[in-house]
């Protein structure tokens, strides 16, 4: 009777959540995508000598572990562990039918078995997603083994070359299970815009096979119209030019407008999310341009991490990040120092803020740059990245080698290696410019790979502390030489800032204090904003973060007063020791703190950026 009716009422709903929409752009209408987010069984092991002989039966479980999420969440100034991750759960899959898992982000080493297979594993780093694909089996239920080792590692996890801030790890990251029961299967659909006054884009169709020769495709646009095409396939690639978007509107910070384009082949579907835009720099005086329009990009570098959940930050809390972005006037921010989670940039499509998206990497030195292995998984994590995040019209410049050995001629060859991977990857009008973020500003030796120029630097914190006149004429000199020798490319502040411990709110200026942080802070966007012959900026940082393992050894904890163990709650320190680097194990130079509370700093920028001062 009405309890059958209820069951049955609960199983259609469960199944329609099963085959929902993935939690991010792209979407596969005609696909069967299961979201594997979840509880699933756990183990931790330490010491193992080789992650990457282990076998699915090697695997231990003793608990639980929530995915996405980080196993190594614990409080600032405390480490975590370093070891072997095994991770279980059982999934279904139509019988004799091939499927593919989606990671969208597993760290730092993954290796992945199906049905005790091992079926791949991926070494090139934690922060963007990779594909694994599952053979067809006569069984419905499988089961899933995710190994993730966290040792720093040159071997299995090259590219995690170390940097300052914490590190991490686990299934951070949504993962997918796609049902491909097609004749032919798409991998993915790429839109670059061509002309954003007349609304054409060329069009990119990526198979998960090498097909050729004439493919039927169909493709939808929001409003209903369909058209359908035939397109020349060579070696799984299909190419379309000059497609017209029906009323085309272009997407600025003003005005996000946002398209969706569906592609079918076959009875497989891809719905892909764009927006038309296109960045230059201007002819005569190399400025960032969007649309053709100077503008003056303008924010802050932000770290994917929370107190409470690491590196697996949450929709809820990337919502919170994306209102103080936008409170804080920023319309531009530096994903420092990773691939950006997509439901981050998908926030961004809607919210017209621009990014900067690079490949994990500071701590790059020659020898990686010299070394094969280390390219070839660079490479596969520019490729990774830029697959992710192609149709974001968010993303307008794509980075590497955070602060790399730069100043040396012999590095430069492994800086083109990754420019040249992003540039193949572009199209043209060029999607996005290629830039790094340089800490050796007038002695930079690279800078010949570059469409922007990018430097570190960080007068009156580091360089001559506490002299307040510094910014100004540090930032006047590396853009007058910027412009000097570089006159066709725009020049850009990539990090400069101070730190400032968020108890310290007294009303004189020592180091250390909000006071100060928010005269340097003011000092390094005053000038930034003003100089014509700056492109933009952006601060170090978003929010205070947890600092990386060394520092997390060296410092240590603060003195916090009593506090709730959860770390979902802001924890005060009632003392802090300033003379190590990182105080309280943590990096102190955000405009909040680490549980999002606003510091002076976040006021005076947003002042700044209101566009009061802004001449073009």
């Amino acid at each position: 009777g009405m309890l059958g009716a209820v069951t049955a009422a609960l199983a259609v709903l469960l199944a329609a959540a099963m085959a929902a929409d993935p939690p991010f752009w792209p979407h596969y209408p005609t696909r069967n995508v299961t979201l594997l987010d979840g509880t699933w069984d756990f183990g931790l092991t330490m010491n193992i000598p080789d992650a990457i002989a282990l076998r699915a039966t090697d695997a231990q479980f003793t608990t639980t572990m929530a995915v996405p999420g980080a196993f190594d969440v614990l409080p600032p100034g405390i480490l975590g562990p370093r070891g072997t991750a095994f991770y279980r759960r059982s999934i279904e899959i139509s019988p004799n039918t091939p499927a593919a898992l989606y990671f969208a982000a597993c760290g730092f080493y993954c290796k992945v078995f199906v049905d005790g297979t091992a079926l791949g594993d991926h070494r090139a780093g934690g922060y963007q997603p990779f594909w694994i694909d599952v053979p067809a089996s006569s069984s419905r239920t499988r089961e899933l083994i995710v190994i993730a080792d966290n040792r720093f590692n040159s071997t299995t996890a090259p590219t995690t070359t170390g940097g300052d801030f914490y590190f991490y790890s686990g299934i951070t990251r949504n993962v997918l299970l796609h049902e491909l029961p097609f004749a032919v299967t798409m991998r993915q659909v790429e839109v670059f815009p061509v002309d954003v006054d007349r609304g054409l884009v060329d069009v990119r169709i990526l198979f998960t096979t090498p097909v050729s020769g004439v493919v039927e495709i169909d493709l939808t646009w929001p409003g209903g119209q369909k058209s359908s095409v035939q397109g020349a396939a060579v070696k799984g690639v299909v190419s379309l030019y000059s497609v017209s978007v029906p009323n085309p509107q272009p997407w600025t910070f003003e005005s996000p407008n946002l398209t969706v384009l569906t592609v079918s082949v076959t009875g497989d579907a891809i719905a892909v999310r764009f927006g038309l835009r296109i960045v230059a720099a201007d002819k005569t005086d190399g400025r960032f341009t969007l649309n053709g329009k100077v503008v003056k990009l303008h924010g802050v570098n932000r770290h994917t991490m929370w107190p409470d959940t690491g590196s697996a930050v949450d929709l809820a809390q990337m919502q919170q990040d994306v209102a103080l972005l936008k409170e804080l006037n920023a319309n531009f921010v530096r994903g420092a120092h990773y691939p950006q989670d997509q439901r981050f940039l998908d926030l961004l499509d809607e919210a017209g803020i621009g990014v900067w998206e690079e490949t994990l990497g500071p701590g790059v030195s020659l020898k990686d740059l010299q070394s094969p292995y280390f390219l070839e998984y660079q490479v596969q994590a520019v490729n990774e990245m830029i697959s992710a995040s192609i149709n974001h019209p968010c993303v307008l410049m794509h980075g590497f080698y955070n602060e790399g050995p730069s100043n040396q001629k012999e590095a430069c060859p492994g800086y083109n290696v990754s420019a040249a991977a992003i540039r193949a990857r572009m199209g043209t009008p060029q999607l996005r410019l290629v830039t790094y973020a340089s800490d050796h500003s007038t002695s930079d030796a690279c800078l010949d790979v570059v469409d922007v120029v990018s430097f570190n630097s960080y007068p009156a914190w580091y360089d001559h502390p506490g002299d307040l006149t510094q910014p100004a004429k540090f930032w006047k000199m590396a853009s007058d030489w910027a412009h000097q020798h570089y006159p066709k490319k725009p020049f850009f502040i990539s990090e400069t800032g101070a730190g400032g411990v968020y108890e310290w709110d007294n009303t004189t200026d020592p180091r250390w204090s909000q006071k100060y942080q928010a005269e340097v802070v003011g000092a390094d966007a005053t000038v930034a904003i003003s100089n014509s012959n700056i492109s933009g900026i952006t601060v170090w940082q978003f929010s205070d973060i947890k600092a990386n393992d060394d520092s997390t050894r060296q410092c240590g904890q603060c003195a916090y007063a009593p506090h709730p163990p959860s770390l979902a709650v802001p924890w005060n320190c009632s003392y802090i020791d300033v003379s190590c680097g990182r105080p309280g194990g943590e990096n102190h130079k955000g405009m909040v703190d680490f549980w999002r509370r606003k510091k002076q700093a976040f006021d005076v920028l947003k002042q700044i950026y209101s566009g009061g001062m802004q001449p073009l």
